[in-house]
């Protein structure tokens, strides 16, 4: 296929490497110069600087290619969505949009479209899992899902390392999150609901609430419970809570010095090289650890799934980079033997055998392995 790349960065590079390693022939955009610079010369790859905010320029652009990945920060997600539509042309996304991308259904179904959101980690992995569980559990009555990215070597204060997008790390803490306790759908704030777990190998981490079930509470009406929490390194959410609270992600311009500066921005300029810096010394700067539990309780049993997955020694990987864009890379390679249009949350792939198969296949050849436990239903429950 010629395939269409929106976005070099950590994931993006990753997405575009994979699919040409599978002999694709990959075109990737990005308005960055230097982070097209990592995938120059590259075989099936060609690097373009490209500014995808030009609307009529990017739809042109996109009518050229079979499928179109979108690996761009949120608040460009949406929209590119709505030019591949236009576009006419397929679309695999891992963006951390705010939208509800079901406003796109109609369109997309009437113009024989198929966009795949949330594509990546988690969402995304965590989401193709429930899909397989949900097929064959259903109805669910509960869904708990623990996802996370820590460093192997934490460095305080925040012992945490960024491996995606900066600001959408910080929407993430930001935007008010979405459960289902009790069959209603309730908001609770980002950082709250902390728990603490204890992992065997990595020992006690902290898991607060986020927004990460997002498709899964419309297409899993039935679900009584469900839950999704990221999973950091003990005190991490207090920290931030502070400045929130204090008001340092406020969008509310302040005067400081006769200048106008937004807290926000002020604050992520001063926030990016101290979640960027790594052990040096010891060259594990970029070395982390993904971890992703997924729990389901249907009418039939439970099961439970684990995959906690190292930085990648060889290549030079990171595991938030193979996670995501592994699990973005083979939907896109796939997704054209799904027989429907229209919004295809990654869910739906998990329902749906054959292609469930081969995104798990095509996991495990790359190195990815997923614990499955199943139980019986408890009668509490």
């Amino acid at each position: 296929m010629n395939i269409g790349v929106l976005g070099c960065g950590r994931q993006g590079s990753v997405i575009a490497q994979d699919l040409a390693k599978a002999g694709h022939w990959v075109n990737v955009f990005d308005s960055n110069p230097e982070n097209l610079e990592q995938l120059k010369n590259l075989p099936n790859i060609k690097t373009n600087q490209f500014d995808v905010t030009d609307r009529q320029a990017l739809i042109k652009l996109l009518k050229k290619f079979d499928i179109v990945v979108g690996a761009l920060p949120s608040r460009l997600g949406f929209y590119a969505m709505n030019c591949a539509i236009e576009a006419g042309v397929d679309m695999v996304d891992i963006s951390y949009l705010a939208e509800d991308p079901f406003q796109l259904q109609s369109i997309a179904k009437r113009r024989r479209i198929k966009i795949v959101p949330d594509a990546g980690f988690a969402p995304g992995l965590s989401n193709i899992l429930i899909g397989e569980a949900y097929q064959e559990l259903k109805p669910i009555e509960r869904i708990r899902i623990l996802a996370g990215g820590i460093p192997q070597n934490p460095i305080p204060p925040f012992n945490y390392r960024i491996t995606w997008s900066l600001t959408d790390l910080i929407e993430e803490y930001l935007r008010p999150v979405r459960l289902r306790r009790n069959s209603r759908i309730v908001k609770v704030a980002a950082l709250s609901g902390v728990e603490i777990i204890n992992l065997k190998g990595i020992g006690k981490l902290e898991c607060f609430y986020t927004d990460g079930l997002r498709t899964l509470l419309r297409t899993c009406p039935e679900g009584k419970n469900m839950e999704e929490k990221t999973i950091r390194y003990i005190g991490h959410s207090n920290l931030f809570k502070i400045l929130i609270d204090c008001g340092f992600f406020s969008d509310q311009p302040i005067e400081v010095a006769q200048v106008k500066i937004k807290p926000k921005e002020f604050t992520l300029a001063v926030l990016k090289p101290q979640l960027s810096q790594g052990d040096t010394r010891a060259k594990r700067s970029e070395k982390d650890i993904t971890i992703l539990m997924v729990e389901v309780l249907g009418k039939s049993g439970r099961r439970k799934y684990t995959c906690i997955e190292h930085y990648d020694e060889k290549n030079k990987i990171t595991a938030m980079a193979r996670m995501t864009g592994y699990t973005c890379s083979i939907i896109t390679q796939c997704i054209k033997d799904y027989l429907n249009y229209g919004i295809i949350p990654p869910e739906y792939l998990g329902m749906d055998k054959k292609l469930n198969s081969f995104i798990k296949q095509g996991l495990k050849a790359r190195g990815i392995e997923i614990k499955i436990s199943n139980g019986i239903k408890n009668k509490q429950h």
